[in-house]
């Protein structure tokens, strides 16, 4: 995945929507215990795309007021081998990702996207997000608090916002739950950066009730892992 400087792409949340999945194979059957394939592609491509998580904004967005300091962060080459998921790693097999930075006058961004596989199960399919923008002329906050305070726009969606304290100058943990597909974000607003750390979850069937994570589970290894990443792109 490339992005040009010239040419930024599209105001997604995280600058480029990951690759879609390709739909894993589901066994056959008969009857009402036939399991049925879910549009994968779909729900991991469009739909992710439409979600705002309070990532980065596009290049003309964010306030006039005066630009945030943003030293100390460092918008890497390679983000996929500086964010830290020691602790999520617990629960998942995390694959090789695939890096993109994006140059510009305006902002730097670095993002990391990474398939996953629950060791436990092997349901449904899932992907890790990760990205950090540094904004140079534009002050993100009010857009960022509006979007994260306000996930719970997207219809027929089951979404919970709380602040994560003790994170940045501002930061939230959100979980949205729509029919096909499954997030949950840490999101952080640090002077004129922007950092989220996104697990998306699909399930493979309409029957799978439990669906591909545990929130419960997973939130505080995600806040960890999201503390140390930040840690290490900042120093």
């Amino acid at each position: 995945m490339n992005a040009s400087p010239q040419q930024p792409s599209s105001p997604s949340p995280y600058g480029q929507s990951p690759a879609p999945m390709p739909a894993p194979a589901v066994p056959g059957g008969s009857g009402a215990g036939r399991m049925k394939r879910v549009g994968i592609p779909v729900v991991a491509g469009a739909v992710a795309a439409s979600v705002v998580w309070g990532g980065a904004l596009a290049l003309s967005g964010g306030s006039s007021a005066k630009v945030p300091d943003v030293s100390g962060y460092r918008a890497v080459d390679d983000l996929c081998k500086d964010a830290v998921l020691r602790e999520t790693g617990s629960l998942f097999t995390v694959k090789d990702g695939e890096p993109a930075v994006l140059r510009h006058d305006s902002m730097d961004r670095s993002e990391c996207y990474r398939e996953m596989a629950a060791k436990a199960t092997s349901v449904g399919a899932m992907t890790v997000s990760t990205a950090l923008t540094l904004h140079k002329k534009t002050n993100p906050g009010p857009e960022f608090i509006a979007e994260a305070e306000r996930a719970d726009y997207i219809p027929k969606s089951r979404t919970t916002v709380k602040k994560l304290p003790g994170l940045g100058d501002r930061a939230y943990v959100i979980s949205t739950e729509l029919e096909h597909a499954r997030f949950l974000t840490i999101s952080v607003l640090d002077g004129g950066a922007v950092f989220s750390m996104k697990v998306t979850g699909v399930p493979l069937s309409d029957e799978d009730k439990a669906g591909p994570y545990s929130t419960d589970k997973l939130e505080p290894l995600l806040v960890k892992d999201a503390r140390a990443t930040l840690t290490k792109l900042k120093g």
